[in-house]
């Protein structure tokens, strides 16, 4: 019980201390706050340990100066590992391996002048997360550094991921690319090209939300299927490399002998799916849940499974 109080006041200070931060970057503005450039975010964050705090997020993040993170949670003592960025516009970007589905996520930094507190910002400009900053790794995280240590204070290579919408997504381990919007190529017998153009458009579109739908032998390569609603669908031996499904429904479908080669997957739900035969060569399968699904002769083959559900 006295584990439980305590647990439930540090959730108050913490929702107290975001309380009394401005909401929003205008707010901090009215207030006096200047957006860190990108030598200051450098200066702050390269060799040094941030603890990010919001209603439901407080973690120590140590920013190695090679670009790579190390983080742990204060509510859960779990950890994760990652990569970190500075854009040419002034925006701190972070890349979890596991949090967030391996999402980069990047934000204006700006220096609290009421408080000894950071303030981080999202693109729309609400209040992300409230930040101490303590030199050195300060909480003694482990590391996993990379081989190249950089001294530039801008690290083109994600930050300009999150410029072009992460089409090709760096990783600590492999890139998996992002896949973008393009027409989904289909089989189509005896049409004029235009009506063939008209079919792809049709296909692309149906399958954002399309539960119990029949997509068998479908060729869905690069399709841009982020949240799409595929529950109880039939995929059966369609062509989903290099497609974007993160977060994707996808429970009860049939996937069986379906290609997926460098799909994109982070969050998905293959709960109670048929995926035997399925191909997943080179797939980021981030946190996918596949609990009760028939995987029997999948491959697996250099995926990324940090936090994978259901998988035996």
């Amino acid at each position: 019980m006295t584990h439980y109080l305590s647990k439930l006041l540090c959730i108050f200070v913490l929702l107290a201390l975001s309380n009394c931060a401005p909401s929003t970057a205008n707010r901090a503005e009215e207030k006096g706050a200047a957006a860190l450039n990108t030598q200051e975010i450098f200066d702050l964050t390269s060799g040094n340990t941030l603890r990010l705090i919001s209603s439901d997020f407080d973690s120590y993040i140590y920013f190695s100066q090679d670009g790579s993170l190390s983080a742990g949670s204060i509510f859960n003592n779990s950890t994760d590992f990652g990569t970190w960025d500075i854009a040419s516009d002034g925006k701190l970007c972070i890349k979890f391996n596991v949090w967030y589905f391996g999402d980069i996520n990047c934000y204006s930094t700006y220096k609290d002048p009421e408080s000894d507190q950071y303030l981080l910002f999202t693109s729309n400009g609400a209040l992300a997360y409230t930040a101490k900053a303590s030199s050195g790794n300060s909480q003694g995280m482990a590391i996993k550094n990379k081989k190249d240590k950089k001294t530039a204070y801008v690290r083109s290579s994600l930050s300009q991921g999150q410029a072009t919408r992460r089409s090709n997504e760096p990783t600590t381990t492999q890139s998996v690319p992002e896949a973008t919007p393009v027409p989904v190529p289909v089989s189509t017998n005896s049409v004029s090209s235009t009506s063939q153009e008209e079919v792809k458009h049709s296909v692309k579109t149906m399958a954002q939300d399309c539960p119990n739908c029949n997509f068998e032998d479908a060729d869905l390569r690069k399709a841009y299927l982020v949240g799409a609603n595929l529950k109880g669908a039939n995929l059966k031996r369609a062509d989903l490399s290099r497609a974007n499904l993160r977060r994707a429904n996808l429970e009860g479908a049939n996937l069986s002998g379906a290609t997926l080669l460098s799909t994109n997957l982070p969050g998905a739900n293959l709960k109670d799916a048929n995926l035997s035969g399925a191909d997943f060569t080179g797939s980021n399968l981030i946190q996918v849940d596949f609990t009760g699904a028939d995987t029997e002769g999948c491959i697996f083959e250099n995926t990324l499974q940090e936090g994978v559900k259901g998988l035996k």
